[in-house]
Parts: C-alpha cells; sequence; structure tokens
C-alpha cells in the first residue's frame, strides 16, 4: 500500500526548511542535508507501508 504521509514517494518535505533546504536564510538546513526532503519515517523511505503498519498507526 502506498505511504500516504509521503504521497509513496518515499520523501517528504523538511518541516524544518519548509522544504526549500536552506535554515534561517542563508544556512543549509542540517536536518535534511540542504537538499530541502527527508526520508518519511512512516515507510522508512520506501515509498509503501503494509497492511498491518497502517493499522498500527491509526491505534
Amino acid at each position: 500500500m502506498r505511504c500516504k504521509s509521503c504521497s509513496g514517494e518515499g520523501l517528504i518535505r523538511c518541516p524544518d526548511c519548509s522544504g526549500e533546504g536552506i535554515d534561517y536564510g542563508i544556512h543549509k538546513c542540517e536536518t535534511c542535508a540542504g537538499e530541502g526532503e527527508m526520508a518519511c519515517s512512516t515507510c522508512e523511505g520506501s515509498g509503501k507501508i503494509g497492511f498491518l503498519e497502517k493499522l498500527k498507526s491509526k491505534v
């Protein structure tokens, strides 16, 4: 099943830099290594989530 958190892409926008890759205007964002995206922790960057994991996440 597709992971809804990352729309099945495996990556989500970095909340610290709003997906821009730049933190505080001039510095590269350390959380996402400056590229603006990071692996989705829900699916561990695979873009897919098993049915059991989906059920567990709703509890």
